[in-house]
């Protein structure tokens, strides 16, 4: 299945769930920011990071983004200061 990139950022009120939530981030994907990562998941994969982000938040009180970013809107991306490099890029378009 086709991968599709995800903003993927968080808001977590509790210090141990945000351990929790962040460790998931970081396996699904990239950071570009303390709770911001780009993910390219397949939609098996974005199912079942979304399906663990669930099980780790307290929903009264955390917030969590899974926000699809299409190929335009990639292309589009305007970017102030200083840019990731490409080796945080999720993919390759050849």
């Amino acid at each position: 299945m086709p991968h599709r990139l995800w903003l993927l950022a968080y808001d977590i009120a509790h210090p141990k769930r945000l351990r929790r939530v962040a460790k998931l981030a970081e396996l699904a994907g990239h950071r570009q920011q303390k709770s911001v990562f780009h993910a390219a998941l397949s939609p098996d994969e974005r199912q079942r990071v979304e399906g663990q982000l669930r099980r780790q938040i307290n929903p009264a009180e955390d917030h969590v983004l899974l926000h699809p970013i299409c190929a335009h809107c990639r292309a589009n991306t305007l970017w102030q200061g200083r840019p990731p490099g490409p080796e945080h890029e999720p993919f390759w378009i050849v």
